[in-house]
C-alpha cells in the first residue's frame, strides 16, 4: 500500500506539476516582453539618430545640449561622459511628450509639485522656493551698502527696491499647508539687514500682495515676473518714495499684445494643459519718442519693445529686448532737464523700465552680463540717482552684487 503524502507535500507537488505546464507559456511572454523591450530601444535609437537634433526647446525656453566633440582629456576626465548623458537627455525622441506626461502623471496621484513647481489655486504655478542662502543675503546688502557709501560721497543718493517672488505675493494661492512663516522671516531679515544702510529701503512686496490678494493681476499665473500693472504699481511706489508724483494709470493705454503668455515657471513645471495668459503694454502719447540703446552689441531701436518676441516663446523679452548687460534709455525731445538714473536690476526691472524713463533717462545695469567697473558708469553718464530694482531671489540666490 502506497504511503500517503502529506497535505504540505501534495500541494508544493500541484504547485510544480502547475509550473510545468506552464512554462511553455511563460516562456513565450517573457520572448514576447524582451522583444518589445528591445523593439521600443531599437525604435527611439532609430529615431535619435533620423531626427534632427534641436538647438532650442521653445517649451522649456533654453537651449539644448549639443553633441559634445570627442577628446581623449575628457574621456580621461569623466566629462565627456556627463555631457553625452546631458546631449541624449535634451535631445531624447518626444521629450517634450515625456515631460507632459510625467507632469500629468505626478498630478493625477494627487501630488502637488512638479519639477519643483506647485500646482496652485486658479492654474498658477508657483516655484517651491529653498530656504534663502542668508549669507548672499548679508554679503549682496554689504556690497551694495559699500557702492551707495561710494556715491553718496558724490552727492549720489541711492533708493533699493525689492519685490516678492510669486510664492511672496501670490501666497493666498497656495495650498493651506505651504502657509507663509518662511516668506515673511525672510522679509523681516531683509528689511532688518537693510536697516541703517547707505542707500533708503523699499519693500513692495507687501502693497503688491495686497492687491494681488484682493483680485489684482499683478502676478503672472504661469511666471516669475511681475505683470505690467504689477510694474506700475512698483514704479508708482519708487517714484513716490523719491519724491515724484508717479503718472496716474489713467495716462497709459492697455494694449493687449498676446493672449497667449507661457513663462518660466510654466516651462519648468511641465504641465502643458495650463493655458496661457494676458500680456499687456502701457502705451502712451509719445512713447516712441525714446531710444532703447543695447550697449552690448550696438542696436538702436525706438521706443522701449522689442517686439519680434512676440512671435517667440520668450515673450517677456519683448521689454528692452531681453537680458543685456549694458543699455541706455534716452528722451529724442526731453521737455526739461532729466536727471540720469543708474538702474542696478534683474529682468524685474525690463517692464518697470518704460514708466521710470517718463522721469529719467536710464542707464541699465545687469551684473550677470556686465563684466567692468560700475563706478566708472556713474562717471561716464553722469548718473545722479542710483536704484536697486530686483526680485529678493536675486539677492538670496546669487553672488552678482559683490561685483559692484
Amino acid at each position: 500500500m502506497a504511503q500517503k503524502l502529506p497535505e504540505c507535500d501534495r500541494e508544493a507537488a500541484r504547485l510544480l506539476e502547475l509550473q510545468r505546464k506552464s512554462a511553455p507559456g511563460s516562456r513565450r511572454l517573457d520572448a514576447v516582453l524582451c522583444a518589445l523591450f528591445v523593439g521600443v530601444i531599437a525604435l527611439f535609437t532609430v529615431l535619435h539618430v533620423l531626427l534632427p537634433d534641436r538647438d532650442k526647446s521653445e517649451t522649456e525656453n533654453r537651449t539644448l545640449k549639443q553633441l559634445p566633440e570627442f577628446s581623449l582629456e575628457d574621456i580621461l576626465d569623466g566629462t565627456f561622459t556627463a555631457d553625452i548623458a546631458d546631449y541624449m537627455a535634451d535631445q531624447f525622441p518626444g521629450r517634450d511628450f515625456f515631460i507632459t506626461l510625467k507632469a500629468a502623471s505626478e498630478t493625477a496621484l494627487g501630488k502637488k509639485t512638479n519639477n519643483g513647481v506647485i500646482l496652485a489655486e486658479g492654474g498658477t504655478l508657483v516655484t517651491r522656493d529653498d530656504l534663502p542662502n542668508r549669507e548672499n543675503l548679508r554679503d549682496n546688502l554689504d556690497s551694495t551698502d559699500a557702492f551707495s557709501s561710494w556715491c553718496a560721497q558724490r552727492g549720489i543718493p541711492s533708493l533699493m527696491a525689492i519685490t516678492g517672488r510669486t510664492a511672496d505675493v501670490l501666497d493666498h494661492t497656495l495650498p493651506a499647508y505651504y502657509g507663509s512663516y518662511y516668506s515673511d522671516r525672510l522679509w523681516s531679515e531683509l528689511e532688518d539687514g537693510a536697516a541703517g544702510r547707505s542707500y533708503d529701503f523699499l519693500n513692495l512686496r507687501d502693497p503688491l500682495r495686497k492687491r494681488a490678494a484682493a483680485g489684482e493681476y499683478v502676478y503672472y499665473r504661469t511666471d516669475h515676473h511681475w505683470t505690467t500693472l504689477g510694474a506700475y504699481y512698483g514704479y508708482a511706489d519708487i517714484v513716490s518714495a523719491l519724491g515724484i508724483e508717479p503718472a496716474p494709470l489713467t495716462d497709459f493705454r492697455r494694449e493687449t499684445v498676446s493672449e497667449d503668455f507661457l513663462g518660466t515657471t510654466w516651462s519648468t513645471a511641465g504641465a502643458s494643459w495650463v493655458n496661457g495668459e494676458p500680456m499687456e503694454f502701457f502705451r502712451f502719447d509719445g512713447d516712441g519718442s525714446y531710444t532703447t540703446t543695447i550697449v552690448d552689441d550696438g542696436t538702436v531701436f525706438a521706443g522701449f519693445y522689442d517686439e519680434s518676441y512676440l512671435d517667440v516663446k520668450d515673450k517677456y523679452s519683448a521689454f528692452l529686448s531681453g537680458n543685456h548687460g549694458l543699455v541706455t534709455v534716452t528722451a529724442d525731445n526731453p521737455s526739461a532737464e532729466r536727471e540720469t538714473l543708474l538702474l542696478i536690476k534683474d529682468s524685474f526691472a525690463h517692464a518697470a523700465a518704460p514708466f521710470l524713463a517718463r522721469h529719467f533717462d536710464l542707464v541699465i545695469v545687469d551684473l550677470r552680463y556686465y563684466k567692468m567697473r560700475v563706478t566708472d558708469l556713474v562717471e561716464q553718464y553722469g548718473a545722479d540717482r542710483v536704484l536697486y530694482l530686483m526680485n529678493v531671489d536675486s539677492l538670496t540666490g546669487s553672488t552678482v552684487l559683490r561685483m559692484l
